[in-house]
């Protein structure tokens, strides 16, 4: 029998609280069975077979809210496909106007609007013209102001020497090497939990699995961004830093 997914919804509600009215509304269209057999889908990481799932459901029923916010967040993080997820997240709160996740939501369209600019701006030769031309520019410039200050850029170079060196190690070791690489599976300290990925792991199932909330997936992967390049890169055995959070 496959589990339905429903740590999405909870960890929303968890995350930015909804009124009565709106609550029992998601809560209806949750009991939808398409809609269910869309989250069980999600469960099982099969994103196809969920985006069909959902995409029935909004065909029987146009104005239901809650398929759209689903396919919002598959279109963000695995199926990727930011326009798309854009377009979900607008439809959700046209639908659900009064709904107070709704400052969640803007914040997650920011973030995909973050990620679309980048990827245009990576396959655009003609941007990335632009861009490198801008760069030069703001070089060319900077290198033409420290010409015509030369006392002042000194003074900034001394400011610089001026910080202590101890500070800057102390500053870059906040989590020790050895302290990651000998950390069981799941390991607890005042400010964060060490743990490493298994097969079939995704950001969404960690979240759930730390926060009880799926929704919090982004933290985990800001707080790894130095190993990560996007929500899909989890290999097994890679060690992700889990950050406490005030729940």
């Amino acid at each position: 029998m496959r589990t339905i997914y429903i740590p999405l919804f909870v960890a929303i509600l968890a995350l930015t609280g909804c009124g009565k009215d709106s609550q029992s509304m998601e809560e209806r269209e949750e009991r939808d069975p398409l809609v269910k057999s869309g989250q069980a889908y999600m469960a099982e990481a099969n994103w196809n077979a969920a985006i069909d799932a959902f995409k029935q459901a909004l065909e029987q029923e146009p104005r239901m809210a809650r398929p759209h916010l689903d396919l919002a967040l598959i279109y963000q993080q695995h199926k990727i496909n930011y326009i798309h997820a854009i377009y979900h997240y607008d439809r959700y709160v046209e639908l659900r106007p009064d709904a107070e996740k709704t400052k969640f939501i803007e914040e997650q369209k920011l973030k995909v609007a973050q990620a679309l600019a980048n990827t245009l701006i990576n396959n655009s030769p003609e941007v990335k013209r632009v861009v490198q031309e801008r760069n030069q520019l703001l070089q060319q410039n900077a290198s033409l102001k420290q010409q015509l200050s030369p006392s002042k850029a000194g003074r900034t170079t001394t400011n610089v020497k001026t910080v202590p060196a101890v500070t800057q190690k102390t500053a870059t070791q906040t989590i020790p090497k050895t302290a990651t690489q000998n950390a069981p599976r799941n390991s607890t300290t005042a400010k964060h939990q060490i743990y490493h990925v298994v097969s079939g792991d995704t950001l969404t199932k960690i979240a759930n699995k730390f926060y009880n909330d799926s929704a919090r997936w982004d933290i985990i992967l800001d707080a790894n961004k130095d190993t990560m390049g996007g929500p899909r890169d989890l290999k097994v055995g890679q060690t992700l830093v889990i950050p406490a959070i005030s729940q």
